[in-house]
């Protein structure tokens, strides 16, 4: 049983979980077919993950953006599309999307864990020879407490569109027009791992994926408000 993936552990990275987005339902899967696994969630920044992965401390992890890593099997696994994040006292709060060009002259608000250096390079990009240069904060904190710092208008900020799957009193969520695709979440894992139980989970991510089992899509108009 082991062998066929039924028995044993998976080690998985993750940057965040977060309740009926595509990775917490591909897990939930996973652990419905798979029961006899046990399962180690971590969760942790990209450069963690990969570090953890090479030290032979994680078997898989699930990283923001498509990573170029020679010496790693990489795979995109979902995607989701960006979403700005504002309070609802904020000027543009009312709109139903917004474009880069609007959100000039913000302060916006990243984490240092998670998908916070991911979506602070991706705030870069876009702003690259505009002016003012974008203003970034950095915080310390869980998705949540830096959420709650856009709602008592300490600035706004950036995530994937299945954060708006839970949505928060005092801030509302706002797709950009402007932002030419979704972002894609790539699974990394060692070429070395012969595992069969992480052969199972990628199994069931490709099904999910063709399928369409995606619920965090957002269009023009769905912007949850807290």
């Amino acid at each position: 049983m082991a062998a066929s993936g039924k028995l044993g552990r998976l080690r998985i990275g993750v940057p965040a979980l977060i309740p009926r987005s595509f990775l917490a339902e591909l897990i939930a899967q996973y652990r419905n077919d798979y029961p006899g696994i046990n399962l180690e969630i971590i969760e942790g920044t990209a450069r963690d993950a990969v570090m953890q992965l090479r030290a032979n401390r994680l078997d898989v992890a699930f990283v923001a953006g498509t990573p170029h890593l020679s010496d790693c099997h990489t795979r995109p696994i979902w995607s989701e599309p960006l979403v700005a994040v504002l309070s609802n006292d904020h000027r543009l709060a009312g709109q139903s999307t917004i474009t880069w060009t609007d959100l000039v002259g913000e302060t916006f608000l990243v984490r240092h864990g998670g998908t916070g250096p991911q979506i602070h390079d991706h705030i870069m990009l876009r702003f690259a020879g505009r002016w003012p240069a974008p203003s970034i904060l950095r915080f310390d904190v869980e998705r949540g407490t830096l959420l709650s710092m856009v709602g008592q208008d300490f600035g706004i900020t950036i995530v994937g569109g299945a954060a708006a799957l839970q949505p928060m009193s005092g801030i509302v969520f706002l797709p950009i027009a402007d932002e030419p695709k979704p972002f894609t979440f790539t699974g990394v894992w060692s070429p070395f791992n012969g595992s069969a139980a992480l052969k199972n989970l990628l199994n069931i991510a490709d099904r999910m994926k063709r399928s369409g089992d995606s619920p965090c899509q957002l269009r023009g108009g769905d912007h949850p408000t807290g």
